[in-house]
C-alpha cells in the first residue's frame, strides 16, 4: 500500500497520446492508466477502434486517428 506513496512501485506506466492535446502522465499500474485514458475518451466522445498489444506496450487507435499509448517504464 505504501509503495505507491513512496515511489517503490515495481513498475510504472506512462500514458501519452498523439493527434489530440493531452498531457502525458505516469501511473503505478496499467489498470489505473487505462481508467484515466477511458475517462478522457468518454469525456471527449471518442471511440476506440483497434488495440495493439505488444506485451509491455499497448496502442489504442480511435476512429479519427487519435492514438493513445500505455507503456511500461
Amino acid at each position: 500500500m505504501f509503495d505507491y506513496y513512496f515511489g517503490n512501485a515495481k513498475h510504472w506506466y506512462s500514458l501519452a497520446a498523439t493527434g489530440v492535446k493531452f498531457r502525458d502522465k505516469q501511473f503505478t499500474s496499467r489498470q489505473v492508466a487505462e481508467e484515466a485514458m477511458y475517462k478522457f475518451i468518454n469525456k471527449n466522445g471518442l471511440k476506440v477502434e483497434k488495440i495493439y498489444d505488444d506485451k509491455h506496450f499497448k496502442t489504442y487507435i480511435c476512429e479519427n486517428g487519435i492514438r493513445f499509448y500505455i507503456n511500461r517504464i
